[in-house]
């Protein structure tokens, strides 16, 4: 588990609070945001923090990589899987073999951007893939 500290902006109705947190250097070296110098996650607050309290939070660093490899590497995977496959088809068939590794490889690709899609939508609604906070921190 990693834990990140921020600072509670915003209580939701769904019981997630909106925390702002300080960019770091895993953010930084992402370089995938447009620059914000804070960034805003929904946490689960099973301790009741309120607006304006400075939190501590957990988040799982397995959900961080897996979220990293299906947004970046999957529908790069998928795509290669595509230009194969349709080069099976082309010599199969005896086929122009360039022209249907294209349209195999925008097929592929266009794939693994819909399971980026359903990935997005099925970790939304899971509360183990949330960051959760553990703690308020006193004296801030």
């Amino acid at each position: 588990m990693k834990i990140e500290e921020g600072t509670v902006v915003g209580l939701n109705d769904n019981g997630l609070v909106d925390v702002k947190v300080g960019r770091h250097s895993d953010c930084i070296s992402c370089g995938a945001c447009d620059g914000a110098q804070h960034i805003v996650v929904q946490a689960l607050n099973p301790v009741g923090a309120k607006v304006g309290q400075h939190v501590k939070f957990e988040m799982r660093e397995v959900n961080i990589v897996i979220g990293a490899f299906v947004c970046f590497i999957m529908p790069l995977l998928v795509a290669a899987a595509g230009v194969f496959i349709g080069r099976m088809i082309a010599q199969s068939q005896a086929l122009d073999v360039v022209n249907l590794e294209i349209a195999g490889g925008i097929i592929g690709f266009l794939i693994g951007v819909v399971g980026v899609k359903l990935f997005d939508r099925k970790i939304t609604n899971d509360a183990n893939a949330r960051p959760k906070i553990v703690e308020v921190v006193q004296g801030r």
